[in-house]
C-alpha cells in the first residue's frame, strides 16, 4: 500500500497525541488520588527501581539523553509539517505503458520565474510545484512595485503565464495558488 507522506504524518501525529493524552489523563487521574493509596504523595518508582538508578551512575544521563533525542526529533518533525514538499519532476506521460518522460520541476518554475519577471510592474517572482509528480499544483509569490497595479497584473498572470504553463504540462486543470506582495515605498514616499 502506497500511501501519501501527508496521510502518514496525519496517522503518526493522531497516534502520538493519542498516546501522550492517555499519559495525561492517566497522570491527572492519578494526582488527584483517584486510583486509592497510590496518590499524589506516592513516588513513581517501587523501592527496587529507585535503588538500581541510585546505584547506576548511567540511568539518569540515559534518560536525559533519550529524552533530548526525542525532543530534537519531535521538534524537526514539527518543522517538516511547515514546509510544503516540492515537486522534482513532472510526469508528462500519463500512460506508464508507453514510455515514461519526465520534466524538471526547476526548469518549468525558472522559465516561468522569468516570463512573470519581464512584466512591468512586477518586481519578483517565486514559483513552485508542489503536492506530486502526476498531480502538481502551482504556488505563485509575485511581489509588484509599489505603484504597480495588481489588477492587470494578475489578469496577464492568469490569462498568458498560466496559459502557457498548463499547455506545456499538457494539464489545463493545473491549480494554481497566486500572492501578490507590493514593495512598500521608501521612507520619503518618492519612488526612483
Amino acid at each position: 500500500m502506497n500511501r501519501p507522506p501527508h496521510r502518514i504524518n496525519r496517522i503518526a501525529l493522531a497516534l502520538v497525541g493519542l498516546v501522550l493524552l492517555a499519559g495525561g489523563v492517566l497522570a491527572l487521574l492519578r494526582g488527584t488520588g483517584f486510583f486509592g493509596a497510590a496518590g499524589p504523595d506516592a513516588a513513581l518508582l517501587v523501592p527496587g527501581e529507585r535503588h538500581y538508578a541510585a546505584a547506576s551512575g548511567w540511568v539518569w544521563p540515559a534518560v536525559g539523553a533519550a529524552a533530548a533525542l526525542l525532543a530534537v526529533a519531535g521538534l524537526v518533525w514539527a518543522l517538516a509539517q511547515l514546509r510544503r514538499a516540492g515537486v522534482r519532476t513532472i510526469a508528462l506521460e500519463a500512460d506508464l505503458s508507453r514510455g515514461a518522460t519526465r520534466l524538471s520541476a526547476v526548469a518549468v518554475t525558472d522559465a516561468l520565474e522569468d516570463e512573470l519577471q519581464s512584466y512591468r510592474g512586477v518586481h519578483r517572482a517565486r514559483a513552485r510545484l508542489i503536492h506530486s509528480s502526476r498531480h502538481p499544483r502551482l504556488d505563485l509569490r509575485i511581489t509588484l512595485a509599489a505603484d504597480a497595479d495588481p489588477r492587470p497584473i494578475r489578469a496577464r498572470i492568469e490569462q498568458q503565464a498560466l496559459t502557457h504553463l498548463r499547455r506545456v504540462l499538457d494539464q489545463e486543470d493545473l491549480p494554481a495558488r497566486i500572492r501578490l506582495d507590493i514593495t512598500p515605498r521608501p521612507a520619503g514616499g518618492r519612488i526612483g
